[in-house]
């Protein structure tokens, strides 16, 4: 095709799909000083009242129905300020509930601020648009396409963008009042909830208080107040405020109707009294020094310094044990490097937990996983992977009841050293979270914090749980849980063992 001619098929083409303005008007922002007379204020100074200068406090929430309770408790108690980062936010009962409650605060004067990956396709730009509209609130999506509609102008429009369309925001944290904040691997949807009938996930959050949250804050200021974040208002234009209204109680219509099937999850579908929850908290939460280490939100250009670069030159003096639980693990060949000295030179143990392929939601990136299993075990790594299903005490972590999945997942995202440091966040070991996406991690110095994810592991790999994976006398891979032995990848039926043989030879590691 003649230059001339491919110019004016993309000018034709572009001219016939909706864009987003370009460099739309938004105003500069920052967390909200912390005050002391909130009500979250008070509960931060009981669970601080013995803590040391510089040190905050964490507890690891690893059941579903729970992370969504201290959601809701966060949210319904804020007074001054909410500042939510996600990467995926379903339109279902748990996008719902939680957009319901946000509303709520913003009514009663809480600002909110929302930042949410434009990868996620179930917000609507007009429902972005609408919502951003409201009083108290501000919506921006990260790193939206100027295109929104018609697949071959976007599909072109991709192409001639990929790289900087290609890096989506990964991270994942709430921060309410400056006083309490969640960080962790939940998404806001239905199987990070325990409410999903299709699968749940095994996943891990961080409630914590104390001086971290100041840092927390200051990462989200700088990914809302960046160049990718792109004001909600303008993702849609003429919006009438009839229609805007019809919308809204069609909300409010599709809101009551969730409320039996929460109620019976045991989730409140309304604001209760949290005061019973909270003040457990000085018995439940432990102390620790922490850091953050996060990616630039950057899109163009060098983008800064990478997250992974800066875990790299972590000065840990570990000598005996790394433990790793990943949902995703598709090591490169620096890491297989890396693994390699830590086992055969320096004699540490690696201990690492994922996904069997039967318990993974993504059976494309389990099938470039099974390149790297054998030689992961042929370096000396103790590896397990999670059984799709495993035993009622699991269950109760990741099924909301009466909800019960068709299987479990693992969504968890963390380390241990030296049964010393805990790292949790964002980060899976593949290449988009390595490479392409931005995230986020919280290296904590707890022994206690590190003993309760540890046991937390213990529970994972447990024989009911997990299977063994190990090699056999011929140098085969088996599978090994409660007495049965497995010559091939444990599996939920034909369909996926097809997939997974052809998934393996598409080339798109570098993507997954």
């Amino acid at each position: 095709m003649r230059p001339m001619y491919f110019s004016f098929l993309v000018v034709l083409l572009l001219s016939s799909c909706t864009h987003l303005p370009k460099n739309p008007e938004k105003t500069v922002s920052h967390a909200l000083p912390a005050r002391a007379e909130v009500p979250l204020a008070a509960h931060s100074r009981s669970v601080l009242a013995h803590a040391g200068e510089g040190v905050s406090s964490f507890m690891l929430v690893p059941s579903n129905r729970q992370a969504m309770r201290w959601r809701l408790a966060l949210i319904d108690q804020a007074e001054d300020s909410i500042d939510l980062q996600v990467f995926i936010w379903s339109n279902d009962e748990a996008g719902r509930l939680l957009l319901s409650r946000l509303i709520a605060a913003a009514n009663r004067g809480v600002r909110v601020r929302i930042l949410v990956d434009d990868m996620m396709k179930e917000w609507t730009d007009r429902g972005t648009s609408l919502v951003d509209r409201m009083e108290n609130i501000e919506v921006r999506r990260f790193n939206p396409g100027r295109i929104r509609r018609g697949l071959i102008s976007k599909t072109l429009q991709m192409s001639l963008q990929f790289r900087e369309l290609n890096r989506r925001m990964h991270n994942k944290q709430m921060v309410v009042d400056g006083q309490f904040a969640i960080m962790g691997g939940r998404n806001i949807g239905n199987s990070y909830y325990g409410l999903s009938k299709k699968y749940n996930n095994q996943d891990m959050d961080l409630l914590m208080t104390g001086p971290i949250l100041q840092h927390l804050s200051h990462d989200f200021d700088e990914f809302w107040n960046s160049d990718a974040a792109y004001p909600g208002y303008a993702m849609h234009r003429g919006l009438s405020e009839k229609k805007e209204q019809a919308l809204i109680a069609g909300f409010k219509e599709i809101i009551e109707a969730d409320k039996p099937f929460l109620r019976k999850a045991r989730i409140p579908p309304e604001p209760v009294n949290w005061d019973a929850l909270m003040e457990m908290l000085p018995v439940s939460m432990t102390y620790g020094t922490a850091e953050i280490f996060k990616d630039s939100p950057e899109v163009s250009g060098d983008r800064g310094e990478r997250l992974i670069t800066k875990l790299n030159g972590m000065n840990l003096d570990v000598k005996k044990e790394t433990v790793i639980i990943t949902p995703y693990m598709i090591p490169s060949d620096e890491m297989m490097e890396q693994i390699l000295e830590v086992i055969q030179k320096e004699g540490r143990s690696v201990r690492m937990l994922v996904p069997s392929m039967e318990s993974n939601n993504h059976t494309m990136v389990h099938s470039h996983y099974r390149k790297y299993r054998k030689k992961l075990l042929e370096a000396g790594v103790e590896l397990y992977e999670l059984r799709a299903q495993p035993s009622p005490e699991l269950r109760k972590l990741s099924d909301a009841d009466p909800v019960k999945a068709n299987f479990i997942s693992l969504h968890t995202k963390g380390f241990i050293f030296d049964s010393r440091w805990v790292m949790l966040g964002s980060l899976n070991l593949d290449p988009r979270s390595i490479q392409i996406n931005t995230e986020h991690m919280l290296l904590i110095d707890s022994p206690e914090l590190a003993e309760q994810l540890l046991a937390r592991f213990d529970q994972l790999i447990d024989n009911l749980n997990s299977w063994t994976v190990h090699l056999d006398e011929k140098g085969r891979v088996r599978w090994e849980s409660n007495g049965e032995v497995l010559t091939g990848d444990p599996n939920r039926g034909i369909g996926q063992r097809i997939s997974a043989f052809f998934y393996r030879w598409l080339p798109i590691e570098g993507q997954l």
